[in-house]
């Protein structure tokens, strides 16, 4: 949840960041742009996901 959060505050003000360079590929029409922002999204999204589950399994074992 909390890269969501920092996604849609690059959205709303920043001036650099993925979430901008998505916002501004959008506004110029640079679907191209726009496209490689969301899957650079998803592959850190989904590699923090499984840097968290490694972490928790480590952490809470069942014996």
């Amino acid at each position: 949840m909390s890269i969501i959060g920092v996604i849609m505050g690059e959205f709303l003000v920043s001036k650099e960041g993925i979430g901008y360079l998505i916002m501004y590929g959008s506004q110029v029409f640079n679907l191209d742009l726009v496209i490689s922002g969301i899957i650079i999204l998803m592959i850190v999204s989904y590699l923090m996901y499984l840097i968290v589950n490694y972490i928790e399994k480590k952490l809470i074992r069942k014996d």
